[in-house]
């Protein structure tokens, strides 16, 4: 997601060449601080700092665990969509539905929205991330705003 709007997967997964440079004045605490948070992560400051301005910039990147646990949910529900949908044509079809296999199914349904809805808190956590880094950097910029001193 950037700025609110769902972007497409495919493209989100190529993730574009990083072609613009820009310059970052750090006290000697900074730039060690930074080290020392990267260190253990293997990465270097170049990608630290693209990952920091992507979470503030709103992206919204899942991990991998996540979005195979979506597409199961998707297809599961799928699936359970379709057989209620013969249960519905059959019970038009014959006046005689099968409530048993409805509620079975009504069953699973549930099961698997609670399942959705803890993949979606997943995801909404990430945004509740993001929106505390902005608020920071708000926060840091200060009644002086962005014009202020750095």
């Amino acid at each position: 997601m950037i700025r609110g709007k769902w972007q497409d997967p495919d493209a989100a997964k190529k993730e574009p060449r990083a072609d613009r440079t820009i310059s970052v004045r750090l006290t000697e605490a900074e730039l060690a601080e930074l080290d020392a948070q990267i260190e253990g992560l293997g990465l270097n400051r170049n990608r630290a700092l693209r990952i920091a301005a992507r979470r503030i910039g709103g992206f919204l990147e899942v991990d991998g665990e996540t979005v195979e646990a979506l597409r199961a949910i998707n297809r599961q529900l799928a699936g359970v969509a379709t057989n209620i949908n013969q249960i519905a044509h059959s019970a038009n079809r014959t006046h005689d539905p099968d409530y048993r296999a409805f509620m079975a199914q009504r069953a699973e349904l549930g099961r698997i929205l609670i399942e959705t809805r803890g993949a979606l808190q997943r995801i909404l956590e990430l945004g509740a991330r993001r929106e505390d880094g902005l608020a920071r950097l708000t926060a840091a910029a200060g009644p002086e705003g962005a014009g202020g001193p750095q």
